[in-house]
């Protein structure tokens, strides 16, 4: 997410430690700056984002559905989706499929409508592959979770790439292929490391795979 020049400066400042990944400050200076005035897309996801990552849940959902409509009102389609699947996923996390089944269908209505085509294709395919993962069907899992893997190589997406290590890694370990399948959570692990994927992606990485083991 670029940042442009602003001339607000709770907002300018909120930004800032976005990029340096200090929440709790992020939070707090995007928080003001939309007190003082609506924020943009971009700054509502940035601004649900660091809620989410200091613990504010329903913060998160309410703020990421504000970024989703400004989205959709600017035209922004990948913007609207990624957010839209963003929310589905979280909601998934606390158990509630009602609502995260609604914000998975809109991001696919979106993209079909917008005959959008990019790495949000793949995000879409992660909550049916860990769907068949928890339900027990490893080869449908792995099939999908294959799937997201190629779509991240198509479009150089390393939180997908990481995500499809991440999967097919914890679906041979279910097959009883423990050999080949902690290679690949490694692998997920050093991008978590190297800092080489995004914040939320990180820690769901970290905390499957301590799980896993």
């Amino acid at each position: 997410m670029p940042i442009k020049k602003s001339t607000d400066p709770a907002l300018a400042a909120g930004r800032l430690a976005y990029e340096r990944h200090a929440w709790g400050e992020a939070y707090e200076r995007l928080s003001a700056a939309d007190a003082a005035g609506d924020l943009a897309a971009e700054d509502l996801e940035r601004l649900g984002i660091s809620s989410y990552l200091i613990g504010r849940p329903e913060e998160t959902v309410a703020v990421g559905a504000r970024a989703h409509l400004e989205a959709v009102r600017g035209g922004n389609v990948e913007l609207a989706v990624r957010v839209a699947i963003s929310l589905g996923l979280a909601l998934m996390q606390r158990n509630e499929m009602a609502q995260a089944g609604g914000w998975l269908a809109r991001a696919a209505r979106l993209m079909e409508e917008a005959g959008y085509e990019g790495p949000e294709r793949g995000r879409l395919l992660i909550p049916e592959a860990l769907g068949s993962l928890m339900s027990g069907d490893l080869a449908a899992a792995f099939a999908g979770f294959e799937q997201v893997a190629a779509i991240a190589d198509r479009f150089g997406d390393a939180d997908l790439a990481t995500f499809g290590r991440l999967g097919r890694g914890q679906c041979l370990i279910a097959m009883g292929e423990v050999r080949r399948g902690i290679p690949l959570l490694d692998e997920a692990m050093t991008a978590v490391i190297a800092g080489e994927i995004s914040p939320i992606v990180s820690g769901t990485v970290y905390c499957a795979v301590i799980e896993v083991c």
